[in-house]
């Protein structure tokens, strides 16, 4: 029994060990690389836009003053109404007014009486001076009594319409069709003359929006996005955001660049006009602002996810002709949505790893599968 203990045993090891290498082979079969998902980097067409920060301004701000004094007897508008042109506003004690333009009145029918008697012996005169009845002398002064009471006539006549123009203003009209402010006197209140500012008044549609461009990002823009070509003012499409997930519906036009530097600020000022029919911008209101050139352009992209950051700036996980990992610094430019544009540090055709990043490390070799779709791709990218 004991002659065949022995090799029984070897025999037993062996198996064993033949066993745990054909294990390992499996293990180490099972445990070959996953494929890695890589985008390959390419140029999409865009429209070049710059942004701004922008603040909305009314086309029409009119601060609503009396232009004669009186008790104000009625207001005819509730404060946030939207009015028209014409529309009453205002009310004041027209009484002392109506009592100027009836004696002005009075004066002026005086006048003309004195005018028409003085016309008719003047007339006479003429019929007389060729009879010797009268003097050249006695024409003379018939002649200046008209002339004096036709004056009259007119002076009067002038009273009478600046008493009618202080009538007229005793009722404060809606000069321009807008939103008006609340009302800042009260029914009673003692109103003076160019003094007191009674409410405003703004149109809203349509409604600017002021921005400046610095002057080193205006030679920028002439040199980048112009390239030699001439840009009409008439073709760039101006947008603007309300917030981070509102854009406003309605795009808009330049209508003003000043025609110089501001010296303080080093910044031009330019405006772009826009329709406002609902009025859902108001003056004073702060937006982004983006300027979309008239013509398309090609430029490098890649994808956010594939982009990391340390120390020494930003850098993506290329994947090289060998299928090696190797780690690349990047200059990045502008976003488009989730793509970033790429200055320098990548060329055309080459991979890089957009998922699993935290599975990999620099040097090893990995399998790799191209992504076939970008979530929630860029509006520019054809």
């Amino acid at each position: 029994m004991n002659t065949f203990s022995l090799p029984r045993s070897l025999l037993i090891v062996s198996l064993l060990l033949l066993l745990s290498a054909c294990n390992d082979a499996a293990i180490t079969q099972v445990a070959a690389p996953a494929p890695h998902v890589v985008e390959i980097i390419k140029e999409i067409d865009i429209v070049p836009e710059m942004a701004f920060i922008g603040r909305t301004e009314a086309t029409e701000d009119v601060s609503l003053r009396a232009q004669v004094e009186g008790v104000l007897l009625k207001r005819h508008f509730t404060g946030g109404d939207d009015v028209e042109a014409g529309d009453l506003l205002f009310e004041i004690d027209a009484t002392p007014y109506n009592t100027e333009v009836n004696q002005q009145k009075a004066s002026l029918k005086h006048a003309q009486s004195a005018y028409k008697i003085a016309k008719n012996r003047w007339q006479r005169g003429q019929k007389l001076i060729n009879t010797g009845a009268i003097s050249e002398l006695d024409i003379d002064e018939l002649t200046a009594s008209m002339n004096q009471t036709e004056s009259d006539v007119a002076i009067k006549q002038a009273y009478l319409d600046n008493a009618l123009l202080n009538l007229s203003y005793t009722k404060i009209m809606a000069p321009i069709s807008g939103r008006i402010s609340r009302s800042k006197v009260s029914t009673g209140d003692l109103i003076t003359a160019n003094n007191l500012e009674l409410a405003t008044l703004v149109q809203l549609d349509p409604i600017w929006v002021n921005f400046q461009i610095p002057e080193k990002t205006l030679t920028k823009a002439r040199k980048e996005f112009t390239d030699g070509l001439t840009v009409d003012t008439d073709d760039l499409t101006a947008t603007i955001n309300l917030s981070d997930t509102l854009d406003y519906p309605h795009t808009g036009k330049i209508d003003f660049i000043d025609n110089r530097i501001d010296q303080s600020t080093g910044t031009l000022a330019i405006r772009a006009i826009f329709i406002n029919p609902k009025a859902s911008l108001l003056p004073g209101q702060y937006t982004k602002l983006s300027l979309a050139m008239p013509h398309e352009e090609k430029i490098v992209v890649i994808s956010q996810s594939a982009v990391q950051e340390e120390q020494q700036g930003r850098f993506v996980l290329v994947v090289n002709e060998e299928n090696k990992i190797e780690k690349r610094m990047v200059k990045l430019g502008a976003r488009y949505d989730v793509r970033w544009e790429v200055i320098n540090g990548l060329k055309l055709g080459e991979k890089i790893v957009v998922e699993g990043l935290q599975k990999v490390r620099v040097g090893i070799v990995v399998e790799t599968t191209e992504q076939t779709e970008t979530p929630f791709a860029s509006k520019n990218e054809k």
